[in-house]
């Protein structure tokens, strides 16, 4: 099973994340040997750039909630947010990825343990993922960052550099190929077997034909058309690709758009089921741990069961045998007393050799305890000479009710442990159950009104407007027409809102499209509960500024007669509505929202932060069964603080 990616992997995921040229970042994130990137791309949206140190580099929709930031990410942030991305670019075909931001390069080592290493304009190192060093060179703040030696390359290398480098030594041809080239024996051995030649043959041996098809071969693999896919193997994952090979060609694939969503999938699925093992561990330990006390307490049982029967069988003995006893014992303490113990036990002695019944009985003595221990129908008792038959038998009695009470103790608390022993089992099920912290954010293709602040009206009428002044501009000169409605607050900063097809609306339309301008107004931001817009006919837009005046990107002039409409309430509403037959998360003005859904949340001016609203948002959407990325939830709602007015179910 694959566990890093190689450098053929690194070629094609290098070509594909070219599309990241120019995105902002955001912030990084620091975890273990992980590093996520986050980045805006224009027109995009949200990139989340993953660099695993020794592994892999891609794209990612598994996101794993990162603790507080370490010092490394602190680095990395304070160099690297805000700045944007200017070259993403493999080194020399090996396993590193190097990305140009402004005068930093963030180098990611994919090789061996790996690393991730941040340096200047100069090379020098300002940080690291793990500081190190080696006989030739070494991962510290200060010091000059050097890359490996260069290798060459089987993309770039021509036919005579290639037969030279190939025919330097006699060794197996597969040995050759993967050495010399960089590319490691598994594609080495798809080379060779495109070639139809044995990857076990010497490289003198070769002609000059099959080091000429071999060339070729090397050539076809490294230039094939991109094919991501997954193989799997008896069911289970096996390896990740970005183009077909021919080893795989009677193996199960599954298909992807791109390699980073191929690699994702894989390496996603790898981290969850580690994320579920590294998440269970800690009860399988504890399960571990109560499965021993078990045992013991199991052994235990077993030895006050064993102590409570036989001392049960000798109180039992006793009195089975009563006259014996009580006359052992009457002959014992009379000779005890008449010639002393170690008198009783030489007479003792000398009666076992002369074969006297009663003194072959005794196995014992201790005058310390005034007790002599005899064999009786093959068990051992201790009798103690100054207690009478009944105190000698109860004194076993009692141990074996002792033994009794231990042992029903050593039950209860084996019923406790057994009982938390299935505790411990019900909580790694649901553990395994549960949503864990690496979550996939669902990525679906956005509409295109989506990249604008947009609502549906109650009419059914799609009302957009700009967002900055990028897209103001765009609302007003790309997607405005004769039949529509333009819209404004009497708001500084005001975004331009466009009621598409306006023109067979009706005055409701009209009135939810001019609260939704003031609502999106940095009136919202100010706290204000009401304020003015008006609405205009498209011809009266225009980016034509009076004399001597100059409009900027995302200003335009309105002319002619404006409809007012006076003390327009500050408030929203939040929800999933159906369009398009997709659903999706919408804010807009409370009767619009209300139209398109039974469900949703009330919103005004208010004093939670705008990131604390959209979770507090999520929690009720999610309750609902909506799951919605805060993501979604940041980009619909007005700019600034808010509050949950009411929520309507």
């Amino acid at each position: 099973m694959k566990t890093e990616m190689s450098s053929v992997d690194i070629k094609y995921i290098v070509e594909e994340l070219q599309s990241l040229v120019g995105a902002r970042i955001d912030k990084v994130y620091h975890d273990g040997n992980i590093l996520r990137v986050k980045l805006h791309k224009a027109g995009e949206g949200r990139k989340d750039l993953l660099i695993q140190a020794g592994k892999r580099v891609h794209l990612t929709t598994y996101i794993k909630e990162s603790p507080s930031p370490s010092s490394f990410a602190m680095l990395l942030r304070k160099h690297l947010s805000g700045r944007f991305l200017d070259g993403i670019e493999q080194y020399d075909f090996d396993r590193i990825v190097k990305l140009k931001v402004g005068e930093y390069t963030l180098i990611a080592e994919l090789f061996k343990r790996g690393n991730v290493v941040l340096i200047d304009g100069e090379s020098k190192i300002l940080g690291a993922l793990r500081y190190e060093e080696f006989k030739d060179r070494a991962i510290k703040p200060g010091h000059e960052y050097k890359l490996p030696p260069a290798r060459e390359s089987p993309v770039d290398v021509e036919w005579e550099r290639f037969k030279e480098l190939l025919l330097e030594e006699e060794v197996e041809v597969v040995r050759a190929l993967a050495r010399k080239f960089n590319m490691g024996g598994f594609f080495a051995e798809e080379i060779l077997l495109r070639a139809g030649i044995e990857k076990t043959r010497k490289t003198m041996e070769l002609s000059e034909e099959e080091l000429k098809l071999i060339f070729e071969k090397m050539k076809e693999v490294f230039s094939a058309p991109k094919k991501a896919q997954i193989v799997y193997k008896d069911g289970e994952l096996f390896d990740v690709l970005p183009i077909e090979l021919k080893q795989y060609e009677n193996l199960e694939k599954k298909y992807f758009e791109t390699f980073s969503e191929a690699l994702d999938e894989y390496f996603g699925k790898i981290t969850v089921d580690e994320a579920k093992k590294e998440l269970t561990k800690r009860l399988e330990d504890k399960k571990r741990s109560l499965l021993h006390t078990l045992k013991r307490q199991e052994e235990m049982m077993k030895g006050f069961e064993a102590q409570a029967e036989k001392n049960q069988a000798l109180g039992d003995l006793i009195y089975a045998n009563f006259m014996l006893v009580e006359r052992l014992l009457d002959e014992f303490k009379k000779a005890v007393e008449k010639l002393g113990w170690d008198e009783f036990k030489r007479r003792i002695e000398e009666g076992k050799k002369a074969g006297n019944k009663v003194a072959q009985m005794v196995r014992s003595t201790n005058p310390k305890d005034k007790a002599v221990t005899i064999e009786l129908n093959g068990q051992k008792i201790t009798l103690y000479l100054d207690r009478s038959i009944g105190e000698n038998a109860e004194l076993y009695y009692e141990k074996a009710k002792k033994a009794k009470h231990k042992l029903e103790g050593a039950k209860e608390a084996y019923k406790k442990t057994l009982k938390k022993v299935q505790e411990v089992e019900k909580l790694i099920e649901e553990e395994l159950k549960k949503e864990i912290n690496v979550k996939k954010l669902e990525r679906r293709k956005k509409k295109w009104f989506e990249k604008f602040r947009w609502f549906i009206s109650s009419e059914g009428f799609l009302v957009i407007g700009g967002k900055d002044a990028t897209t103001n501009e765009m609302v007003v000169k790309k997607y405005m027409s004769e039949n529509d409605w333009y819209c404004h607050a009497d708001v500084y900063g005001a975004p331009h809102i466009v009621i598409k097809e306006g023109k067979k609306a009706s005055e409701k339309t009209l009135f939810e499209a001019c609260q939704f301008a003031v609502s999106m107004s940095k009136a919202w931001s100010r706290g204000v509960f009401s304020e003015d817009a008006y609405y205009a006919d498209p011809s009266q837009v225009t980016k034509q500024a009076p004399s001597g005046e100059y409009l900027g990107k995302g200003a335009f002039m309105v002319y002619g007669k404006r409809n007012w409409m006076h003390g327009l309430p500050l408030k929203l509403a939040v929800g999933i509505v159906k369009y398009e037959d997709e659903e999706l998360p919408m804010c807009g003005p409370v009767d619009a929202v209300k139209a398109h859904t039974n469900r949703y949340i009330v919103i005004r001016p208010g004093r939670l932060k705008k990131s604390e609203l959209v979770k507090k948002l999520k929690h009720i959407l999610e309750k609902w069964g909506y799951k919605v990325s805060e993501e979604d939830l940041m980009a619909i709602l007005p700019p600034g603080n808010g509050d949950v007015e009411e929520i309507r179910e």
